[in-house]
């Protein structure tokens, strides 16, 4: 399946770049593109490392793939492919042991009421968070889908995190020691919404105006 094509895995050394050794290389590339697009700024910072599974990536393939990965802020990272292999053999639930929003926690699933996620590092939910649900992380949190639940970024303080949603109606909202009222939710803007830090209080935006 084409969204399995590229994979992104966080582990106690940074994000994994999984790739399916069985697909094009123009259609891996291309769909790299897409996710690093999708995800705008929320990786910048932090490093990662390509996986093909067993096989070695040619210099040329791999210079190509780690140049559209650092137009979007990330890092190569040095690892040797020992380390990768060891990383990549962790289950996403794992304890992390990088530093708080190194790595990244993917949740391939919707959060319904009662679930709670909590990661020191960034979060990443592919799917819903539904009210009574929440999600706890030191880093930052994207949720590919709707966000009506308790959701907060920086839990240990970074007050440099931030929460994007393609839909952010949540019950509360925090970042870092900073909580926002529920009852204005009504007045956040519609679409993908960034939440953010400003001075003392939590402002949201539509998510891409910031960069203009």
């Amino acid at each position: 399946m084409a969204h399995d094509m590229v994979r992104i895995k966080g582990t106690r050394n940074g994000l994994v770049i999984v790739l399916d050794p069985g697909c094009d290389f123009e259609e891996i590339k291309a769909t790299l593109s897409r996710k690093m697009e999708s995800a705008r700024g929320f990786f910048k910072g932090a490093k990662f490392s390509l996986f093909h599974g067993q096989q070695h990536i040619p210099a040329e393939q791999k210079n190509e793939l780690e140049s559209i990965c650092k137009q979007f802020g990330l890092v190569p990272n040095a690892e040797n492919y020992t380390a990768i292999r060891s990383d990549f053999g962790l289950e996403s639930t794992a304890p992390s042991h990088s530093k708080p929003g190194e790595g990244a926690l993917m949740v391939r699933r919707s959060l319904r009421a009662g679930q709670k996620i909590a990661s020191p590092d960034h979060i990443i939910v592919l799917g819903n968070v539904h009210p009574g649900a929440e999600v706890v992380s030191g880093g930052n949190i994207l949720v590919l889908g709707s966000c009506r639940g308790l959701i907060h970024a920086g839990a240990g303080g970074n007050r440099q995190a931030r929460i994007i949603a393609q839909h952010l109606a949540p019950t509360v909202i925090s970042i870092a020691d900073r909580r926002y009222a529920p009852e204005r939710t009504a007045h956040l803007p519609s679409g993908h919404c960034l939440a953010r830090l400003s001075g003392q209080e939590i402002i949201f935006e539509r998510y891409g105006a910031e960069a203009k």
